[in-house]
């Protein structure tokens, strides 16, 4: 059986829309990382922890965890929990770039492959008014970088360079072609 160690409902549609059949099961990790690590090492760190906490519980099954981080410059931009940590995330990143750091890791008793996938987005120059006014839409929160790029925040991107599907949270591409070693 293959399983999605995630809660987000981006990465069930992602893997529902590649025709995968899988369940979901989530443990809560602690997301704590050393602020020295490199981006790409961070995202995945925590998804080989999501892994591991639901592999322990499903030794028989596949496991796919992901986790997806945006950097500014050397500063991440965690997932808003709170308004005004959302209106912060989104005022450092208007009229400025950022990268969307998305790492995977799929795990089962014969082998696990981990990797990680980068893309870079520009912001619009947007103000404080259409800040408060995507927040009011909800979609900030719990999202890397304080936007869906996938939804309503797409109004905020200029433009992208790099796969779409890591900055929504889940490289499909690369996914697809590391789930052929695990025979799916």
């Amino acid at each position: 059986m293959l399983i999605l160690a995630s809660n987000s409902e981006r990465r069930k549609k992602l893997l529902s829309d590649i025709g995968l059949e899988f369940k979901v099961v989530s443990n809560a990790v602690s997301e704590e990382i050393d602020e020295k690590l490199k981006p790409e090492d961070t995202v995945i760190t925590l998804s080989k922890r999501k892994a591991y906490a639901a592999f322990k519980q499903n030794p028989n099954d596949t496991i796919i965890a992901a986790d997806t981080m945006v950097w500014v410059g050397d500063t991440p931009i965690h997932s808003p929990k709170t308004e005004e940590e959302a209106y912060e995330a989104l005022k450092k990143l208007s009229g400025q770039s950022h990268k969307v750091y998305t790492g995977v890791t799929i795990i089962n008793k014969d082998k696990e492959i981990s990797f990680y996938e980068v893309s870079t987005v520009y912001m619009k120059n947007y103000n404080d008014i259409q800040i408060y006014e995507y927040i009011k839409t909800g979609e900030p929160y719990g999202k890397a970088g304080g936007y869906g790029i996938q939804g309503e925040g797409g109004k905020l991107v200029e433009s992208y360079e790099g796969d779409f599907f890591t900055i929504v949270g889940l490289p499909l591409k690369k996914l697809q072609k590391e789930l052929e070693a695990f025979n799916y």
